[in-house]
This record gives structure tokens, C-alpha cells and sequence, in this order.
């Protein structure tokens, strides 16, 4: 992904797009006076491609996040028959319980 990043310029608007609307949305829950605030973008990335499974996980909540995308059908369909997390505000589902 990083090849992909250095050698595709549009590729790499996007990729510094999602990185900056996650940093964002993230900086935006964070409470004020906090000191140790978190840094970076997707996976906490900074200047390189960082934790492809964050990418994925911001691309299946429904984000742009072209990384994600390009991972997906790597690890698509998943196995769980019923959603981890169902409501809003996201709670664990009582029904759901680990693939095995």
C-alpha cells in the first residue's frame, strides 16, 4: 500500500483525505485538557501506511477510506452470521457470539 501510496497521486490525496477526516471525527471526542491526545490517522499513521485492519474497519463503518476498500475482498465475506455491535449508540449484541 505504501508503493501505492508513493507511486499514484490521486491514490495518495485519498489515503491523506481519509487520514484527515478520521483524525477529525477522533479529535472531535476527545475531551478537552486531555494531555496525551492520540496523533495520526487511521491506526494512528503518520507519513506511511499503518494497521490494515484499521483501514478496513474505517471502510466497513460506512467510511471513504480507499485503503479499507482495496483490503476488503482480502478478508470478505466474513464468517459472523449476525452483527457484533448492533444500535445507536453501538452496544455489543447479546445475540452475537464468536465465530468458531
Amino acid at each position: 500500500m505504501e508503493r501505492r501510496v508513493r507511486g499514484d497521486p490521486s491514490f495518495a490525496t485519498a489515503v491523506a483525505a481519509a487520514n484527515d477526516r478520521y483524525a477529525e471525527e477522533r479529535d472531535a471526542l476527545v475531551p478537552p485538557g486531555i494531555v496525551h491526545r492520540p496523533v495520526g490517522g487511521v491506526g494512528g499513521g503518520a507519513g506511511g501506511v499503518k494497521c490494515l485492519h484499521a483501514h478496513y474497519a474505517d471502510h466497513a463503518a460506512g467510511n471513504d477510506n480507499p485503503i479499507g476498500a482495496l483490503v476488503a475482498p482480502w478478508v470478505e465475506p466474513l464468517d459472523c452470521t449476525i452483527g457484533c455491535i448492533e444500535g445507536n449508540p453501538p452496544v455489543i449484541n447479546p445475540s452475537w457470539s464468536e465465530p468458531r
